[in-house]
């Protein structure tokens, strides 16, 4: 049976992995969403491309807790809290289900509607939103609380947090390479970005292309928790179009951590 979401718990790791956009796959019952195969073909926001890859990485080399999605964004975010807050203008997807996606098509981007997505009440809207963050989103949270609530006997507990981003997206022209990104985790983040500054030339983004805090993320609620430190990694996806790059990358991340943590 296909599940809609993987975790592991690991009694010898106090971090937890996640990966929110990990897959592309869109349940059979909502018909791809009504969607064009360009649309899909083209997409920005089906899901995270290479993220996935480096997540398993790093996970192996910890031995590490981990969970991630199975469901594509498109269908129900993983990273998005209901009623949720946006505070980045360069961005549609601030919510749990999205009523447009933002594509390439014949190399030129642009916002189709999701037929499936939409609906002319708000109340129904709403209604559907709510199904569907508690039939996906919410066992996902409930399961990382339960893996993190396993970890024992540790002063600190890690959810590092793996997303790419597109290079160019709705006109933005994203010039980091890679960025970590955090909120009440300064400390922690620092070490980690003067880390990979000091492994690469690659352009590294301090709380760049996007804040944590520009949106509800999915362990928001765990933020103000003492002991729980919440960083996320977000890699421009033109890094991570081959096995070569992929692992170099997430290498680099993994040194990182190893020096920060």
């Amino acid at each position: 049976m296909t599940k809609n979401h993987y975790s592991k718990s690991r009694k010898n790791s106090n971090i937890l992995f996640t990966c929110e956009h990990a897959s592309k796959r869109i349940p059979a019952r909502y018909n791809n969403l009504g969607l064009s195969k360009g649309a899909l073909a083209g997409a920005k926001d089906l899901y995270d491309p290479g993220a996935i890859e480096v997540f398993r990485i790093l996970a192996e080399k910890f031995k590490s807790n981990y969970l991630y999605s199975n469901v594509s964004r498109l269908v129900a975010d993983y990273n998005r809290m209901l009623g949720g807050t946006n505070n980045k203008k360069n961005t549609f997807h601030a919510s749990v289900l999205k009523i447009n996606l933002l594509t390439d098509m014949n190399g030129k981007e642009q916002m189709v509607d999701i037929p499936v997505n939409f609906f002319k009440n708000n109340k129904d809207f709403i209604k559907e939103e709510k199904n569907r963050f508690n039939e996906f989103v919410l066992p996902y949270l409930e399961d990382g609380k339960k893996i993190l609530g396993k970890i024992n006997g540790r002063e600190k507990k890690y959810i590092i947090m793996i997303h790419s981003f597109f290079p160019v997206y709705n006109g933005d022209v994203r010039k980091v390479d890679m960025g970590v990104l955090y909120d009440k985790s300064k400390n922690v983040s620092k070490k980690i970005i003067k880390n990979l500054r000091k492994n690469t030339d690659l352009k590294i983004g301090d709380n760049n292309p996007w804040k944590m805090k520009d949106i509800d993320g999915i362990f928001s609620g765990l933020k103000k928790e003492d002991g729980i430190e919440i960083v996320a990694f977000d890699i421009n996806n033109k890094h991570l179009r081959n096995k070569k790059d992929i692992n170099k990358i997430a290498l680099l991340i993994y040194k990182s951590l190893v020096d920060a943590l």
